[in-house]
């Protein structure tokens, strides 16, 4: 029974068609964001870190870079579900006013008996069906605009599949590689202790020669990765320029005369923000996040402390 109240609030809400204008951006220049990181040393380098207890360079952040990127994603989407959403982020949206109206109704249709709670769910459906717009005809030739647009869009989709499609199968050989180094052999260092615990240097040397051999991997193939991403984003640019430009023509929705067609052109913009935004964030944060793990790991082991299970000597 809450479901199927809840479930006539949402429509008695969505009485009034609610379309958003396009977000004010430049999602074109917003790319210059998408700058691909170096070798695993260079990686490690822009991070932040800090040492444990056990006198360990331990990451804390990937470094500046890194950080703004996440940030700048996670606002502009959360700026694209908030002008999507009727009352945060449009004056359009419901006002307080309404929303204590929905929760009247609620509180109506819960003293109702069955019989009644379906006469009134009809009576609303039937002013939903009144409440449409009729008649009302696009501008043919915003129309053909978005149009094209949506045609621009699929592209750009069907692009970073491509992109996705030889990311996964560069992965799928950098783990295939990784898999196949042998892991030290610390039978092989001599005992100093009463428990006959190898020597930390010893074991320590040999995490470092298995550490440089990761780092050779991720290095060979960040660069793999760094290539195909460089040959993809000036494809991404050109369809996003074009998109744009298309969302431009017909001034960010205010051209379009129907609901219909200023949700279709805000969903073709909030689309193309995901796609360039997608894959190549997901590559360029791998390249630096796994090109920096391995590295310090590097560093510790070289430094004598990456392996705890040895016996350390002050």
């Amino acid at each position: 029974m809450k479901k199927f109240i809840l479930l006539l609030i949402i429509c008695a809400g969505a009485r009034e068609v609610y379309a958003q204008r396009c977000l004010d951006i430049n999602i074109l220049s917003l790319t210059g964001h998408l700058q691909a990181p170096g070798d695993a040393a260079s990686c490690y380098n822009e991070c932040a870190t800090t040492m444990n207890d056990h006198g360990q360079k331990v990451i804390s952040n990937y470094g500046t870079r890194d950080t703004q990127l996440d940030e700048l994603i996670k606002q502009k989407m959360q700026e694209f579900t908030n002008a999507s959403v009727p009352g945060m982020g449009s004056a359009s949206g419901p006002n307080a006013a309404q929303v204590q109206d929905y929760k009247a109704m609620a509180a109506k249709m819960q003293e109702m008996t069955p019989d009644e709670r379906k006469a009134y769910a009809m009576q609303m459906a039937q002013q939903m069906q009144n409440n449409r717009p009729t008649g009302q005809m696009e501008n043919p030739a915003a129309a053909r605009i978005v149009g094209t647009n949506q045609t621009n869009v699929m592209q750009l989709k069907q692009l970073g599949d491509e992109f996705a499609a030889k990311l996964r199968t560069l992965n799928g050989q950098e783990k295939t590689e990784r898999d196949a180094l042998k892991t030290p052999d610390y039978s092989k260092c001599p005992g100093v202790d009463k428990t006959g615990m190898p020597a930390c240097g010893c074991v320590n040397g040999l995490d470092g020669k298995y550490w440089q051999q990761i780092v050779a991997i991720e290095n060979k193939y960040n660069s793999q990765k760094t290539a195909l991403l460089q040959s993809y984003l000036p494809r991404y640019k050109t369809l996003i320029g074009t998109i744009e430009d298309n969302i431009a023509k017909v001034h960010y929705g205010d051209d379009l005369k129907t609901a219909n067609y200023k949700k279709m052109l805000f969903s073709q913009q909030s689309s193309t923000f995901a796609a360039a935004f997608d894959i190549p964030a997901i590559v360029i944060n791998d390249i630096r996040r796994t090109g920096a793990d391995a590295y310090v790991n590097k560093v510790n082991s070289d430094a004598g402390v990456y392996n705890l299970s040895c016996s350390h000597q002050k």
